[in-house]
């Protein structure tokens, strides 16, 4: 699988997603398929990823699979779920987590941010902070990102997750786009309502496909808001139920996808997991012995998807990308405080390879 994923490329790979495409979802797209508003096959496969999807995620409840990359779930979700004028409170790691805050501004909402350090993690006294505001604002909703790729942190969600219970606040929603299949989610375990992901990353699938883990509260609050649009989530209700999806589906994405998620179970998810961690922590090691700081606090929980790095000393970040792609290393800038202080590398999905992950170090050196 290794030599299999470099055979394909004169470069390495380290983009924290889209990532390299699996070899078995890459030819599931050389397909000819049928049309999925009649075929029956059709729903057979989607109710196949579907099943396996949650498993990913950690539920019982119903998994949606939209046409779109990520992003289309988590607009999906909040428009589908709140009104003008609804209390929100968005746990903010970093730049996705504040931006979810500002997602649901952008619709009417009143929104109360706990924003966090940037290169810090969740813990006790941040869970203190967001308890006063729950009660404080009583919300609809309390929002978090499981993985903040920005900063290469991995929020622990398990206690946020029963604060929500304790709380009796209708609705938690998580951004686990760049964590399901990379590191082990447990929605129904963390009382998550609403969990999303997309396709691109640890799924190693093209960015085709988003989709939804929705608990029945979700579905309730749905029915009582019907937001109708391309990005409603309610329509894909009767999906679930091996009836019809509301508009022509993508019957190659989700292919793809299910080529992809049928990997991750032969390879078995523990192990798939397992070796996300392994390849993080040679990246890490690796990179301690060539003095290259992470961006994360002490103290914080790195993700075991992608790394976040101080760029080195005296190199600005057009140097430093040039320098590394010269040598065949692709990797990623990164948002917000971090943009022109951070490099990333994506060691997720076809990317969480040791193999890849030697090559990736070895350019890093010789660069420096």
């Amino acid at each position: 699988m290794e030599q299999q994923v470099c055979a394909m490329y004169a470069h390495i790979p380290m983009i924290p997603g889209p990532v390299t495409l699996h070899p078995d979802a890459l030819a599931a797209m050389g397909c000819d398929y049928g049309s999925g508003d009649i075929d029956t096959e059709f729903l057979s496969l989607y109710c196949s990823v579907s099943r396996i999807l949650a498993r990913l995620f950690g539920t019982r409840n119903d998994v949606v699979l939209m046409t779109g990359e990520g992003m289309l779930a988590l607009w999906g979700a909040l428009k589908s779920t709140l009104r003008p004028g609804d209390a929100v409170v968005s746990v903010g790691t970093g730049v996705f987590g504040d931006g979810i805050g500002d997602m649901a501004a952008t619709l009417g909402c009143r929104v109360e941010k706990v924003s966090l350090p940037y290169n810090h993690t969740l813990d006790g006294a941040d869970l203190d902070r967001i308890e006063a505001a729950v009660r404080r604002v009583k919300p609809v909703m309390l929002t978090a990102v499981h993985c903040e790729t920005p900063s290469g942190t991995l929020n622990p969600l398990d206690r946020l997750g029963s604060l929500k219970a304790d709380l009796g606040v209708p609705l938690f929603y998580v951004d686990a786009v760049a964590s399901v299949g990379g590191a082990p989610v447990c929605a129904d375990d963390w009382h998550i309502d609403l969990v999303l992901g997309g396709s691109q990353k640890c799924l190693a699938a093209p960015p085709f496909m988003a989709f939804a883990g929705v608990s029945d509260a979700a579905w309730e609050r749905m029915a009582a808001v019907n937001y109708e649009g391309y990005d409603a989530l309610l329509p894909f209700r009767a999906a679930c139920r091996g009836e019809i999806c509301p508009y022509t589906p993508c019957w190659h994405g989700v292919a793809a996808l299910h080529a992809s998620v049928l990997a991750i179970l032969s390879e078995g998810p523990a192990e798939v997991f397992a070796r996300h961690e392994q390849v993080a922590a040679q990246c890490r090691a690796g990179l301690a012995m060539l003095d290259i700081d992470l961006w994360p606090a002490p103290g914080a929980v790195n993700s075991p998807t992608v790394t976040a790095a101080l760029i080195p000393a005296r190199r600005d970040w057009p140097a430093w990308q040039k320098a590394l792609s010269d040598r065949g290393l692709i990797v990623a800038g990164s948002l917000g405080p971090m943009a022109d202080k951070v490099f990333r590398l994506g060691h997720m999905g076809t990317q969480a390879s040791p193999y890849l992950m030697e090559m990736a170090l070895e350019a890093i050196a010789d660069a420096l």
